[in-house]
């Protein structure tokens, strides 16, 4: 009769089959969690049109054509693309208090569409909408404070 060896892992390998299933799953979890990111902002943009086409559907009229936001959504993003060396955070306000009404905001948000933000010409993170640059700390709470005011004033319902 054979003896069957068992087979066994001595303490050191033990510690390096751990390590290892510690690193697929981490990887696992950040690859969902960033396809989980990726995903809202996708959505956004689509919720954004749905709720643009509504507006105008129901007799709200931009005071700018999609072309014209997509040159405002286009000084925006030149304005804050390298935010360590040269950012113009004036002209970002400036051009979001062009806003004039809801279906302005939408069409703004609608041409900015999904775009790479970048630190020394290193992307920073994924692509993401006006509203999620703003949101990560983009401008001042002064000029927030003054953007939502100008927004409230001219009854815009949106605020950062």
């Amino acid at each position: 009769m054979s003896k069957k060896k068992k087979f066994e892992l001595t303490d050191q390998q033990k510690k390096y089959v751990v390590y290892a299933l510690l690193g697929v799953s981490a990887f696992l979890v950040i690859r969902k969690l960033k396809d989980w990111l990726k995903k809202p902002a996708k959505e956004t943009i689509k919720d954004v049109i749905e709720e643009a086409d509504r507006l105008k559907k129901q007799g709200v009229e931009s005071t700018r054509s999609l072309g014209q936001w997509k040159l405002v959504a286009d000084s925006i993003y030149n304005s804050m693309k390298s935010s360590a060396t040269s950012d113009n955070k004036s002209n970002i306000e400036k051009q979001l208090k062009m806003v004039q009404n809801d279906l302005d905001f939408l069409l703004l948000t609608q041409a900015y569409g999904l775009r790479q933000h970048y630190i020394f010409a290193i992307p920073d993170g994924d692509k993401t909408t006006l509203i999620g640059q703003i949101a990560t700390g983009e401008l001042s709470d002064k000029r927030i404070k003054s953007i939502n005011s100008n927004y409230a004033t001219k009854g815009i319902k949106f605020r950062f």
